[in-house]
């Protein structure tokens, strides 16, 4: 039996291929970030005092962080449009995690404002685990389609 869908899930695949990989790193950096007590190392949102500049050594991770997820989001609402329009299968999740993308860059502006809060660090974190899941979800769905 062969699963009929409008197009290639080559595009599908790349989009949230790069999302999921995106999203990890940005994970990665946070994690950093927290576990090196640097997470009020620049407390204007969203850019640090460089503004687009590079940053200072005191800026980097956070800066970097920042940027970082501008790129993850980008990718991550590419891929629910794309799925949204041509790629039935990943729909759902790719939907899901271009919803929670936006909820999270939310926590995250909320953690900077309110220097650390400890339930919206917490939540933050935990919704980047949502994330991460709704992300590989959609990579997988589209992945799979490439073997049918």
């Amino acid at each position: 039996m062969e699963i009929q869908h409008s197009s290639s899930p080559k595009v599908a695949i790349g989009l949230s291929f790069c999302a999921l990989a995106m999203l990890y790193s940005v994970m990665l950096v946070g994690v950093y970030i927290s576990s090196s007590n640097q997470g009020l190392s620049c407390t204007e949102w969203p850019l640090c005092p460089n503004g687009f500049g590079l940053p200072s050594e005191k800026h980097f991770f956070e800066h970097y962080h920042r940027v970082m997820v501008v790129i993850t989001a980008g990718f991550i609402f590419a891929t629910a449009a794309y799925s949204f329009k041509k790629f039935k299968p990943a729909r759902k999740t790719a939907i899901i995690a271009a919803i929670v993308v936006s909820v999270q860059i939310i926590f995250g502006m909320l953690v900077v404002t309110t220097r650390l809060e400890p339930l919206l660090v917490a939540s933050h974190l935990s919704t980047g685990i949502l994330l991460f899941a709704m992300t590989l979800m959609t990579f997988l769905a589209s992945y799979k389609l490439r073997f049918q």
